[in-house]
C-alpha cells in the first residue's frame, strides 16, 4: 500500500505535474540524478507552476529502511520512523520553533510487492549553501560588511535552534543555506534536518566543533569563526565563558577531521595532476536499470565494445590476462575511442565472495558493499586528499543473498606512460647514477613520503602499501606524478587509524625497495641514508624523535617477517622469481 503526504501549498503545483501519486513521484527521480546509489538517491526536478515559471524541488528516496537506525529506535524504546518520515517531522518541529527551515512538498511511502520505498520532497532554498558561498570568496571577495552579516546570521541561527532545545550533529556548511544575500541581511535556512536531538552542553559543543570543522578547509577565517561565536552568545566580544567554548570546539573538531565537507566543492575533486580530469567534470550515467555506472566521456566506446550491461562485462572473453585470483581477475583491454585510436583499460571483476566477508556482511546492519564498488569509493577518497591514483571508466555491481553472493567490475583507464615505482627506480637510478639521477632519486622519495603521510593523515591504510602498486609517471616538465593503484583493500579508519596499521604499511613498502625475487628492485638502489630521508620526510622531522625510532625498529621487524614468509612461500612454489 502506497502513501503519500502532500503539504496543502503544493497539492495543485503537483497535480497540475502528474506527481501527485507516489509512484509518478518516485518514477521522476530517475529524470536527474545529482546524489545517491543504488539505496537511496537525490533528484532535482523542475515543475512548472500556474504561470508558467519552473520550481525546482529536491526529491530523496530510499529503497530499503536503515536497518542499524531502526535497531536504535528500538533500544531507545521508540517506535522505528523511516527517514524520510523523519527529516518530515523533524522540519514541522523547526518550523513551529520559528526556525527557517527548506519548504516541505511532500513525503510517502510505499511496501507493495514487498519492497520498502520511501520518498520526501522539499523546494530548493533560493540561495547559496555557506560552503558554497566560502568557495566563491576565494574568487571574489565580498564586501566586508556582508561577511561580516553573513557571520552574525549564523551565529544567530545555531543560538535560535539550541534555545529550542535542538541539536544539530549535521551542522555542516552544506546544509545551511543563505537567503537574501542581496539585501545585505542574510537569513539562515536550515536543509536535511533527518538527525535532530535533544540539545545539552556536550552536543551544542559538538555542533559547532562540525560547522568548525566544514568551513575551515573553504575559506572561513579565524576572524569569522570569532564574529560567529560572540554573535552566537550574543557578545560584542567574548567573555571568559567563551573564551573556553572556543577550546570545547577545538577539542571536538579533533575528533572529527574533513566531516562534513561537500564533495562537490573540495578543491582536490576541482583539481587534477596535468593530463587527468578532475574527478568534479567527470558527468556519469546508469545504464542497465542501474547496475552499471559509467563516465560519460566513455560511453562510445563501451557502446562500441558492446559492454552497456554488467553481463556483458562479466561474460567478456579476449584482451590480455593481467591477473587472475579466487574470485578475481583482470585483463587489459584496448577500446577503439572517437579520434580512430585506441585507448586501453583494466577490467577487474569479481565473482566470489571469501567466507570471512560472507560472515562479516551477514553481521552487519549495513547494507554490503561490492568490491567494485569499495575500489572505486577509495579513488574518490584519494582525490578528496590530493593523491592522484585511477581514472574511472564503469562501475558495476550485483549484490545478492545479503552480500553472500555477488558479481562486480570495476573498468580503469590505464594511466598512460606510467611505470611501477620499483621498476623504475630500478631503471634509472641502479648502479652509480650521476648526480642528477641522485637528486631525481631524492625527490621521488620525498614524494613517496608525503604520499604515504598524506593517506595515514586521511586515516587511510592501503594494506599492499608496495612500491608496485605506486606508478610514476614522467611529465615533460621533467617532474613526475605518483599514482597509487590496487585500492581493493583501502581501508578508511573511522577512529584514527592505528600503530598496527601504519607499521604494515610502511613495512611493505621497505620491504620492496630491497632487492628481491618478489619486487622489480635486483639492486641496492635504496641506500640506508634514502630510508632515513624518507623516514625525516613521513615524520617532517629534521631530528627523529624516540617514538619515531621505536616505531621504524617495528617497521623493521614486520618487513623481515615479509621476507621470511615470501621466502617460505616461494620454497614451497619452487619459484625463485
Amino acid at each position: 500500500m502506497a502513501t503519500l503526504e502532500i503539504h496543502p501549498d503544493y497539492r495543485t503545483l503537483l497535480e497540475r505535474g502528474g506527481l501527485a501519486t507516489f509512484d509518478a513521484l518516485f518514477a521522476a527521480g530517475e529524470a536527474e540524478r545529482v546524489d545517491g546509489h543504488r539505496l537511496r538517491s537525490v533528484s532535482r526536478l523542475h515543475i512548472p507552476d500556474a504561470d508558467g515559471a519552473e520550481v525546482v524541488v529536491y526529491l530523496k528516496r530510499r529503497w530499503r529502511p536503515n536497518a542499524r537506525r531502526s535497531w536504535r529506535d528500538l533500544l531507545r524504546l521508540t517506535w522505528p520512523m523511516p527517514v524520510a518520515e523523519r527529516e518530515w517531522t523533524n522540519a514541522m518541529r523547526l518550523v513551529r520553533a520559528g526556525i527557517p527551515v527548506a519548504a516541505r512538498v511532500a513525503w510517502g511511502r510505499s511496501d507493495d510487492g514487498g519492497r520498502p520505498r520511501t520518498l520526501v520532497v522539499f523546494r530548493e532554498v533560493a540561495g547559496p549553501s555557506l560552503a558554497a558561498w566560502l568557495h566563491g570568496v576565494r574568487q571574489m571577495p565580498p564586501a566586508p560588511r556582508l561577511r561580516r552579516a553573513v557571520a552574525k546570521a549564523v551565529g544567530r541561527a545555531v543560538r535560535a535552534l539550541h534555545d529550542a532545545g535542538f541539536s544539530f550533529p549535521d551542522l555542516y556548511g552544506k546544509h545551511l543555506y543563505l537567503e537574501n544575500l542581496e539585501s545585505g541581511r542574510p537569513r539562515v535556512v536550515l536543509i536535511d534536518v533527518q538527525r535532530l536531538r535533544r540539545a545539552t552542553a556536550a552536543r551544542k559543543a559538538k555542533d559547532l566543533a562540525a560547522l568548525w570543522v566544514s568551513t575551515g578547509g573553504l575559506g572561513a577565517s579565524r576572524s569569522d569563526r570569532l564574529r560567529v561565536l560572540a554573535s552566537y552568545r550574543g557578545q560584542r566580544n567574548l567573555d571568559a565563558a567563551g573564551r573556553a567554548l572556543i577550546g570545547k570546539i577545538a577539542r571536538a573538531a579533533a575528533r572529527m577531521p574533513g566531516r562534513g565537507r561537500d564533495p562537490n566543492l573540495i578543491d582536490a575533486r576541482r583539481t587534477a595532476p596535468p593530463g587527468l580530469v578532475p574527478p568534479a567534470d567527470q558527468r556519469a550515467v546508469e545504464v542497465d536499470g542501474g547496475r552499471l555506472r559509467i563516465k560519460v566521456a566513455f560511453r562510445p566506446m563501451l557502446e562500441a565494445a558492446g559492454l552497456m550491461t554488467l553481463d556483458a562485462v562479466m561474460a567478456l572473453e579476449g584482451g590480455e590476462t593481467f591477473r587472475v585470483a579466487p574470485g578475481r581477475s583482470t585483463v587489459r583491454l584496448e577500446l577503439d575511442d572517437s579520434a580512430g585510436g585506441r585507448r586501453a583499460v583494466y577490467v577487474k571483476r569479481h565473482t566470489g565472495v571469501p567466507w570471512r566477508t560472507k560472515l562479516r556482511r551477514t553481521l552487519s546492519l549495513n547494507p554490503p558493499i561490492s568490491f567494485a564498488k569499495h575500489e572505486a569509493r577509495g579513488i574518490v577518497r584519494l582525490a578528496d586528499i590530493g593523491i592522484a591514483s585511477m581514472q574511472r571508466v564503469a562501475v558495476g555491481e550485483e549484490v545478492t543473498h545479503g552480500g553472500r553472493r555477488e558479481r562486480s567490475c570495476i573498468i580503469t583507464e590505464e594511466i598512460a606512460g606510467a611505470t611501477q615505482a620499483d621498476d623504475y627506480a630500478e631503471a634509472h637510478f641502479s648502479g652509480n647514477p650521476a648526480a642528477e639521477q641522485v637528486t631525481a632519486k631524492r625527490r621521488l622519495i620525498h614524494k613517496m613520503a608525503d604520499l604515504a603521510r598524506r593517506l595515514h593523515g586521511a586515516r587511510l591504510s592501503h594494506r599492499d602499501f608496495y612500491l608496485c602498486h605506486i606508478m610514476v609517471r614522467p611529465l615533460e616538465t621533467g617532474e613526475t606524478v605518483l599514482h597509487l593503484i590496487d585500492l581493493q583493500r583501502l581501508t578508511h579508519h573511522r577512529r584514527g587509524i592505528g600503530e598496527r596499521w601504519v607499521v604494515k604499511d610502511l613495512a611493505a613498502l621497505l620491504f620492496s625497495s630491497w632487492p628481491s625475487p618478489a619486487t622489480g628492485i635486483r639492486s641496492p638502489v635504496f641506500t640506508q641514508t634514502d630510508r632515513l630521508r624518507f623516514a625525516r620526510a613521513y615524520f617532517q622531522a629534521d631530528r627523529l624523535a624516540t617514538a619515531h625510532k621505536r616505531l621504524l625498529r617495528k617497521v623493521v621487524a614486520k618487513a623481515r617477517r615479509i621476507a621470511r614468509h615470501d621466502a617460505r612461500r616461494r620454497a614451497r612454489r619452487g619459484t625463485s622469481a
